[in-house]
């Protein structure tokens, strides 16, 4: 059992293909899946990242856990329980924990 503090929605890509009157190349496309409840731990959270440029961003990673489910995609989006978005990152791994009927994403 999670303890919800956010949702994410994993990112849904769909090939584009060719156009078969043209034979152009048809761009593929991308959307938002449906809101998954979940619990996120940040792992690190610091603005200490600089460029070459020497423009500052920040860094983050963090622990998803959710119930138990199959996860295809290759970025998520992870929101607070209100609504905001935290951010969008690329799934760095997926583990399933049968122990519990939960899986991990690291993000």
């Amino acid at each position: 059992m999670i303890i919800q503090n956010g949702t994410i929605e994993v990112k849904v890509k769909t090939a584009g293909g060719i156009d078969l009157e043209t034979g152009h190349p048809v761009k593929s496309a991308s959307e938002w899946g449906a809101p998954i409840a979940c619990q996120y731990i940040p792992n690190t959270h610091n603005n200490l990242g600089r460029t070459v440029n020497g423009q500052h961003f920040t860094q983050a990673s963090y622990t998803v856990l959710i119930e138990e489910q199959d996860i295809t995609g290759e970025q998520i989006r992870l929101k607070d329980m209100r609504g905001n978005v935290v951010g969008e990152f690329s799934i760095l791994s997926v583990e399933p924990l049968e122990a519990v009927c939960e899986t991990r994403i690291m993000v």
